[in-house]
C-alpha cells in the first residue's frame, strides 16, 4: 500500500486568459513538502497570474490544480477560500502589513478575529526569526528586512502546506535578503513547500528547483542552455 503524502502542489496544464488578452498559457509544476522553488522571467511573462492561480485567487480556464491533495476543480468559491486560509500562506510584494499594529499583532492577524488568542504562538515564531526584540514594536518603526521577515512569519504561522512569495527580497541589502531567505528555508524545514517569484539570480540559485516563465509558458530551468536574459 502506498502511504506517501501527496505533493503540496500539483499543477498540470494550468492556463488562464484575461478578457483583455495575456495571462498564463501553460504551466506544469510539482512541489513536495520541504521544497523551495523559484520562478524567474521578464515582466509581463505571467508570473503574477501564476501566483494568483496557485493562491486560488484566480480560477484556471484550463488544466488542474491540487493543493495539499485537494482537487480545487471540485470546490465551490467558499471551499476555495477555506482551502486558501488553511493551506496557503502568501507573502505579497507590498507585504500588506498593518502599520498601526505591532509585529506580533500582524503575525497573529492571520488567524482573523481570534488573533489575541494566538499571541504566544506569533511571538514564538518571531523569536525563531530573530525578531523577539521588536515583537511589540509598530511595524512602521521597523526596517525593510524586519518587515519582510514579519510578512514571512504571518504567512507561516498557520503551518500551511504551501507558501507563495512575490519578490520577497526586492529592495533589500544582501544581509537582509539572506535573513529573509533563511526564514523561508526555515519554513521549508518545517514542512512547507515554498514557491517564490524573483528577479534575483542569486536568490533563485539558493532554491532546490528553478523555473523560467516566458510568453506564458512555464519551463524547468536547464542552466546550460538558458540565456541569462530570460531569467531577469
Amino acid at each position: 500500500m502506498n502511504t506517501a503524502s501527496p505533493p503540496a502542489l500539483l499543477a498540470e496544464g494550468l492556463g488562464f486568459t484575461y478578457a483583455s488578452g495575456g495571462g498564463l498559457t501553460h504551466a506544469d509544476l510539482t512541489l513536495d513538502a520541504g521544497t523551495m522553488a523559484a520562478v524567474q522571467g521578464p515582466s509581463g511573462s505571467g508570473k503574477s497570474t501564476l501566483l494568483a492561480l496557485l493562491g486560488l485567487i484566480l480560477t484556471p480556464d484550463e488544466g488542474s490544480l491540487r493543493v495539499a491533495g485537494t482537487d480545487t476543480r471540485a470546490l465551490t468559491e467558499a471551499g476555495r477560500d477555506l482551502l486558501r486560509r488553511r493551506s496557503i500562506g502568501i507573502v505579497l510584494q507590498d507585504l500588506g502589513l498593518l502599520t498601526f499594529l505591532s509585529a506580533w499583532e500582524n503575525v497573529a492577524a492571520a488567524f482573523g478575529p481570534r488573533m489575541g488568542r494566538e499571541r504566544d504562538r506569533a511571538r514564538a515564531l518571531l523569536g525563531e526569526l530573530g525578531l523577539d526584540g521588536v515583537a511589540d514594536s509598530p511595524v512602521s518603526e521597523l526596517s525593510g528586512g524586519q518587515r519582510q521577515r514579519i510578512a514571512v512569519a504571518r504567512a507561516a504561522v498557520k503551518l500551511p502546506a504551501l507558501i507563495l512569495a512575490d519578490e520577497p527580497t526586492s529592495g533589500l541589502d544582501p544581509e537582509n535578503a539572506n535573513s529573509v531567505m533563511a526564514a523561508l528555508r526555515s519554513c521549508a524545514e518545517e514542512g512547507a513547500a515554498i514557491l517564490l517569484v524573483t528577479h534575483d539570480r542569486a536568490v533563485a540559485e539558493a532554491c532546490d528547483q528553478r523555473y523560467v516563465l516566458k510568453d506564458g509558458v512555464l519551463s524547468t530551468v536547464h542552466l546550460a542552455n538558458t540565456p541569462k536574459e530570460q531569467l531577469t
